[in-house]
């Protein structure tokens, strides 16, 4: 799942608003027990059914270390892609990417900001990396732009072409998390007539995005974005304008500006795919429709510096119970003690470990196995799901849903074909040690034996979410359904964070299952011999049902509920 803190489209919002939201009550942290599964296991031959054990094997090959944690466009994603289409040709299903392929590749290149770019304005010269930066995809040089004020990001009325011909158009930037995203979004936010577009961002936000954009980040190349994009501090408005920006109205001139962005782009070194599989329908009429399984097949890479593993899973775990999602929690007195004393038990029978591999193995590599899984048991069937079953393993995720946004709006088969996506994403724990997020009011939720949370299920269709509860029962799957974090409002605002939602934005029906949060949550700790295989096994047999019951439907699962609009921002 893609982390508030770590991704480039929520990235700023998280730090920035993270004290809008309720804080989860404190309660006792409930002791985790200590593994008794190994650091590494050698892998067995995969069988036909579902199996802990399966799963087992695919996750420690999947999440290695070996893999140096699959982020986008680097050998170790490439090396899991590579993985999982060798698995799926194997299992006979048929390839659904490009070019008679089982993948499809993202357009994305690397971009480098160089420091000696300039932003002149009235001929006093911005600070840059504190009072502006640049986010474009090539090298913006023009002197003596006349600058205006294009209203808010995200108002109805805008300037038109002709106003903004030649022109720096300047939009303030309302402080919500919809907003701010926008800001980073590859859709263009003034006509394309535009020189360029200054948005205008709180000053205590211009550390946390130089810091993210500086060096070089990578994007997607779909020549969409529009102008060249300048983040200025609104601190800085002043030399932009004679009047506050309250006081500014659509048009409004302000002072000349001269803009040196100095702006270098290239290939990334390694493709960063989508793999897709398909595998036919056995009802001839019914075959050209699709059910959609999918995870995300990226994680976040390497960190530059190692730090001692069992330290830091003994800290979290005490400290942030919900890993990346408590990162600026730290200990007090009590709780050091605490760790002190947990770690010095823990080393008269364990050496030190450095670590410096985000695995991924919950996140998400046991939705990554699982669909593996779920793929190999139903090319298995003699009698095959009447609709086509689409594997769908998406990159980029962490990224902010490249990947998935990348197929929707790309398909390999027709949209309007896909009557159902079902995503997974971090299915690995839920346990009752494990903090598996909170209610909407900010009360703490801990896993279970029977735990699975369901988000989406009824957003578009009400038959979907009453089929999935059908399978529970029916199937007698036994899952305790929580649907605490699926609240419209919700501060966490999972809904929108994860594939499923490129999916649900054109009117497809979706679900998403997940175990929810935990203290490895995007931390080095995210290891396979940290996850609860037999209860991942249950979630994957529960997923396949749904899959064969929903492929097997007489009609089209029924989309009851307004569709959003595609290009729109999700707000849960």
């Amino acid at each position: 799942m893609r982390c508030a803190l770590f991704t480039a489209t929520t990235l700023l919002p998280a730090l920035l608003f993270a004290q809008d939201a309720p804080k989860p009550a404190a309660v006792p942290v409930v002791a985790a027990p200590a593994t008794t599964l190994p650091l590494k296991h050698a892998p067995q031959s995969t069988k036909s059914a579902i199996t802990a054990e399966d799963l087992m094997t695919r996750l420690y090959i999947f999440a290695d270390d070996s893999m140096m944690g699959r982020d986008a466009g680097t050998k170790g994603n490439t090396m899991g892609t590579d993985y999982i289409g060798a698995e799926v040709k194997r299992m006979g299903l048929q390839p659904a990417g490009e070019n008679g392929t089982f993948f499809q590749t993202l357009p994305l290149k690397t971009r480098t900001t160089d420091p000696l770019s300039s932003f002149i304005v009235g001929g006093m010269s911005l600070a840059f990396g504190t009072e502006w930066f640049p986010n474009g995809t090539s090298t913006l040089n023009k002197e003596n732009l006349d600058v205006v004020y294009g209203g808010l990001v995200g108002d109805s009325v805008k300037l038109s072409d002709d106003q903004a011909a030649g022109k720096l158009v300047v939009l303030g930037v309302p402080r919500t998390n919809a907003a701010i995203n926008r800001t980073m979004g590859a859709v263009p936010l003034a006509p394309a007539t535009a020189a360029g577009v200054v948005l205008l961002l709180p000053a205590q936000i211009m550390p946390n995005l130089v810091g993210f954009l500086r060096g070089s980040t990578m994007f997607r190349d779909e020549g969409n974005a529009g102008a060249t994009r300048i983040f200025v501090s609104d601190a800085a408005v002043n030399k932009l304008f004679t009047k506050p920006l309250a006081e500014l109205a659509l048009g409004d001139a302000g002072t000349k500006a001269s803009v040196n962005a100095i702006i270098t782009t290239a290939p990334i070194p390694y493709p960063a795919r989508n793999v897709i599989a398909l595998l036919p329908g056995s009802d001839a009429k019914l075959k050209t429709q699709y059910v959609a399984v999918g995870a995300h097949n990226d994680h976040v890479g390497m960190s530059p510096k190692a730090f001692d593993h069992d330290s830091m899973r003994i800290m979290t775990h005490i400290v942030r119970p919900g890993g990346a999602e408590d990162g600026g929690k730290r200990a007090t007195a009590e709780q050091q003690t605490q760790i002190n004393a947990e770690l010095t038990e823990f080393r008269k029978t364990h050496p030190t470990r450095m670590d410096s591999t985000f695995n991924g193995a919950d996140d998400d590599g046991s939705g990554s196995v699982s669909v593996l899984e779920i793929a190999q048991y139903l090319s298995s069937l003699k009698i095959k799901p009447k609709r086509s079953t689409l594997f769908v393993w998406h990159v980029g995720e962490e990224k902010g849903l490249w990947g998935s946004e990348y197929f929707t709006d790309h398909p390999t088969v027709p949209r309007d074909s896909i009557v159902a996506q079902l995503n997974m994403d971090m299915v690995g724990r839920g346990n009752v040690w494990d903090v598996t997020g909170a209610t909407k009011d900010g009360a703490v939720l801990h896993g279970s034996t029977d735990y699975l949370q369901i988000i989406g299920s009824r957003r578009l269709s009400s038959e979907l979410g009453d089929v999935i509860e059908k399978v529970n029962t029916v199937g007698k799957h036994n899952f305790t359904f929580d649907y605490a974090l699926d609240a419209n409002g919700h501060p966490m605002n999972i809904y929108c964070r994860s594939d499923h939602y490129e999916y649900a934005r054109y009117g497809i029906p979706i679900a998403f299952f997940t175990t929810g949060g935990h203290s490895d949550y995007h931390q080095l700790t995210d290891e396979p011999q940290y996850i609860d295989y037999p209860h991942m096994a249950r979630i994957a047999k529960f997923v396949s049902d749904a899959v064969v019951t929903v492929s097997n439907l007489d009609h089209r699962i029924v989309v009851d509920q307004p569709k959003p609009d595609p290009k729109g921002v999700c707000q849960q």
